[in-house]
């Protein structure tokens, strides 16, 4: 006997040669009652549907916490080391949650892969926004001039790491990049390209954790 998990009420379990029986003939009633009154999905097929508005809330639910974390980390500086935790686990976590709450939903590599990049731009947006706005509070607001002239120097220290690497070239184009390097809006292109690239390096990461997940959970049975 099969329990419910909520209620633990005992359940009747359908075999799959009924329930196809049980399927033909409500599609049947319904194509004999014509497309008017057609619902908007197929009984049968509902309890196997993706609820997306879940996944999205969860998703958002995985960006409340960075926030969270990111808002600590502000005040305390150890929390970032359990940001970085956080980045690294939440697209298997958020998988976990999804599933114990919406588990009509037959979990897949696909779907832990969808979902896992849902999670890591919610994330990925969250703590870059609440970034943004620290470093402008404190460069322009608080005026904190010992953390932003640590940011400054390690920007300084980078271009010019750059800089004397090609300048070591002879090439034309080396020493067009040379020049470019002293112009302030190639430096923020730069650093708006190096953003890009970690917001796709984190995009594949959690994809890849996300259908990790999809397919250890696709292979255990669940009660």
């Amino acid at each position: 006997m099969v329990y419910c998990w909520s209620c633990g009420s005992p359940q009747v379990q359908l075999s799959e040669e009924l329930r196809d029986q049980i399927e033909e003939q409500m599609g049947a009633q319904l194509g004999a009652a014509g497309p008017s009154t057609l619902p908007e999905s197929h009984p049968g097929r509902a309890g196997h549907a993706v609820a997306w508005r879940g996944a999205i809330q969860t998703a958002a639910l995985a960006g409340a916490i960075s926030a969270g974390l990111s808002l600590l980390s502000f005040a305390i500086a150890p929390v970032s080391l359990l940001s970085l935790c956080w980045f690294l686990s939440a697209p298997i976590v958020v998988l976990g949650i999804y599933s114990s709450k919406f588990r009509q939903t037959p979990i897949t590599a696909g779907f832990g892969a969808r979902l896992g990049t849902l999670t890591a731009l919610a994330i990925f947006f969250v703590t870059a926004t609440l970034n943004t706005i620290g470093l402008v509070m404190e460069r322009f607001v608080l005026h904190s001039a010992n953390q932003i002239a640590d940011i400054d120097t390690q920007l300084n220290k980078m271009f010019e790491q750059l800089h004397t690497n090609f300048a070591a070239q002879s090439q034309q184009s080396a020493k067009m990049l040379t020049d470019m390097l002293a112009v302030p809006e190639f430096r923020a292109g730069i650093l708006l390209a190096s953003i890009f690239l970690c917001l796709l390096l984190y995009l594949a990461y959690s994809a890849t954790a996300g259908a990790f997940a999809g397919y250890l959970r696709s292979r255990t049975p669940r009660p």
